[in-house]
């Protein structure tokens, strides 16, 4: 339960850009790892996983996840072999278990968010969580992009979806699903090294024109 302390807040239908941000701002590593092992198991074994999983999240900062081995996070983390295979029988396992309860906070709705708001909240929680979330987007893991895809394909892509297949109703929803979720990560990486300058709500601002502009153009059929 309280992985869900994360995020447990009331948004109004207009979340204001400092809301979203003290929400982002919760979810530092320690604070994340912190949470996710506060549970009823004993507190030796949640002590241990919670030291494999914090070391965890330094090596991919540091590392990257293909050049890190579980023999690095047995060191780093001070364990012993046999104790981090009692919990995950592969770094691959350790990997999922992160997906998992990462993109839960990341997409998890709460109140009534418009398509910019929550859009947005996106785009912060990346901007603010650049010591693991980030660093695992720049690496380009195929694991983790694969992940990422399919929750922006049942999270996002309906969102703006719409108009998009009534203006193109011969394109195949597949590709326009590529399209979008594609084109969404792109902007994401984009403003993530090269558009500081902006602030998250125009540059989704910047990919919801996009998307519409293509979609009240469409191509002849």
């Amino acid at each position: 339960m309280g992985i869900y302390i994360l995020l447990s807040f009331v948004l109004s239908n207009k979340i204001q850009r400092k809301d979203r941000s003290k929400l982002s701002a919760l979810f530092s590593s320690e604070q994340f790892v912190s949470s996710v092992y506060m549970s009823k198991r004993d507190r030796r074994v949640s002590k241990t996983k919670k030291a494999i999983y914090q070391t965890f999240l330094q090596l991919l900062n540091d590392k990257g996840y293909d050049a890190t081995t579980v023999q690095d996070i047995i060191d780093l983390a001070d364990v012993g072999r046999s104790t981090f295979y009692c919990h995950y029988e592969s770094k691959e396992l350790l990997l999922d278990e992160l997906y998992r309860y990462l993109f839960h906070h990341l997409f998890e709705r709460e109140g009534h968010f418009t398509t910019e708001d929550y859009l947005a909240h996106i785009f912060l929680h990346f901007q603010k969580n650049q010591d693991h979330v980030t660093s695992l987007l720049f690496s380009k893991n195929d694991y983790f992009l694969r992940q990422l895809h399919k929750e922006l394909e049942h999270h996002v892509y309906p969102m703006v979806a719409g108009d998009l297949q009534e203006a193109y109703p011969n394109i195949p929803a597949s590709y326009l699903q590529h399209f979008v979720v594609t084109n969404f990560i792109e902007t994401l990486t984009w403003w993530l090294k090269k558009g500081k300058s902006y602030t998250e709500d125009q540059v989704v601002r910047f990919y919801l024109d996009v998307m519409e502009m293509t979609s009240t153009t469409p191509l002849d059929n």
